[in-house]
Order: C-alpha cells, then structure tokens, then sequence
C-alpha cells in the first residue's frame, strides 16, 4: 500500500470505530490515576481498530494506549482509540479517535477523526493535508499579539504541572486568546486548519500527537520542542505552530 492508501484505510476505520462510539449505551469506567480514567469503550474501540487494520495489513505492527504492542517496526500503526476520554464518558462532544502509520520509523500518515462533529483530518507523506476531503493549510499569523493557542496543562503530573505554570501567564498576557479542548490530537489538527496559531503541552504521549504531527506537517506547520535543539517525538515536549510563532513562543516557555 502506498501511504495515502494506509491513510484511507485509517479513514475507514475511524469511521467504523465512531459509529461504535456513537451508538453506545451505558459503560464501565475505571480509574487509571489521578484525573486519568479509561471506559470499557477505549478497550472495544482500541480492540476494533487493531481487527480492522491488521485484517488488511498483516504485515504491520500495532500499537495502542490501552493494550501496547510493538515498540518498534518497519511497519507500524500508532493508534489513540479515544483522545479525550474525559470528553467522551461526560458526554461532550470533543473527543478524537488517531490513527497514525510509521514507516521504517518515519510518520507517514495520519488520521484524526471526532464523531461528534463528524470532522475527518487526514493526511500522507507529500500529500498534503484536509479536513472532510478539502485542503487545509496553517494560518498566516505572525504577531504573537494576534495568535490564539492551544494548551494542555500536563495537570496529572505534578512535576510538568510545576513546569507548565510558571509560562502560563506570560503566554496569556503576550497572545491574543487560548483554547483547552481536552484532546490533543484536535488541537493540533486545529492550528493544521489555520483555526489556531499554536498548541503547546508537555509531558504527552506518542499515541497522543501521531497521527496529529503527520496533518500538521503535511498543512505547513512546524513542530518543535519546548527547548530549542530537542526532538518533540522523543521528548513529548509540544510546541506545535504555523512556523511564524513558533520561535516566539519558544522564548516564552524558556522564561526569555
């Protein structure tokens, strides 16, 4: 398969998996740490796409939130069965199922779907990016004053929390606007569609930003790590932007 076939494939089940989601009754919650919980449908959804990926790609790897898998592989699927589990088991609209696909250690295609607002970003390795079919392309933004970014507080590790507050409100007072979602796999696939300028989060896992990074990159954006010189893949350290405020707000978040 070609990587915009892996994406289409990745497509398809996202759809099936939120159709799931969507048609669900009542469900098991359990706690999985401070403020981090996972429902009896993450199991299912994650369980569903592994099903549906490796039928069609045997030759692949898997690896999921929930359940793990491989650590590494010429072929791999990075898969998030609910981004915003949260969301999801309070009854709020903004959660994501992603998908991503990583070749010889290079994301190569990505998937981020939310059923609740039947909103479909996809994107391949040199093919560009959209939302629902349409190309989709960072903002054109460059003053700090006029961008809106997204954030996500780290809040369950009292740790990055500590690292996260002391930049909270100097970012608030040098923007125009921030945004929480709850899933950080639509905030990035927000600043993809040029609907914000920035996300930034620290302490966020592979399965989190996969699928994510590949329609940021394939829309023009720029992903770095909060300290310049750091891999944001390695570190799950987020500064995800259009490429014009990235370098600004990097200095914020280094207290310059």
């Amino acid at each position: 398969m070609t990587f915009m076939e892996k994406a289409r494939l990745a497509e398809r089940t996202a759809r099936a998996s939120g159709a799931m989601l969507e048609a669900h009754g009542a469900f098991e919650i359990k706690r999985k740490s401070e403020n981090d919980f996972v429902t009896e449908m993450d199991l299912k959804s994650e369980q569903l796409i592994r099903d549906i990926l490796l039928t069609a790609c045997p030759e692949d790897e898997f690896f999921g939130e929930e359940y793990g898998g491989a650590t590494q592989a010429v072929g791999r699927w990075i898969v998030d069965p609910i981004d915003g589990t949260a969301n999801f088991m309070r009854g709020q609209r903004l959660y994501t199922i992603s998908i991503a696909y990583e070749h010889d250690g290079e994301l190569a295609a990505g998937c981020v779907y939310c059923p609740g607002t039947d909103e479909l970003f996809l994107a391949a390795k040199g093919e560009g990016a959209t939302c629902n079919g349409r190309p989709i392309h960072v903002s054109d933004v460059s003053t700090l004053r006029d961008a809106i970014v997204h954030l996500g507080l780290g809040h369950r590790d009292p740790a990055i929390l500590a690292q996260t507050e002391p930049v909270f409100f100097p970012l608030v007072r040098a923007i125009s606007d921030i945004r929480r979602s709850g899933t950080a796999a639509y905030d990035l696939c927000c600043v993809a569609a040029g609907r914000a300028d920035a996300f930034i989060e620290q302490g966020i896992y592979l399965f989190d930003y996969a699928a994510g990074a590949v329609i940021l990159r394939e829309a023009g954006g720029k992903l770095d790590a909060w300290r310049p010189g750091l891999d944001p893949l390695k570190t799950g350290s987020i500064l995800a932007g259009n490429g014009r405020v990235n370098g600004e707000i990097q200095r914020i978040l280094n207290g310059k």
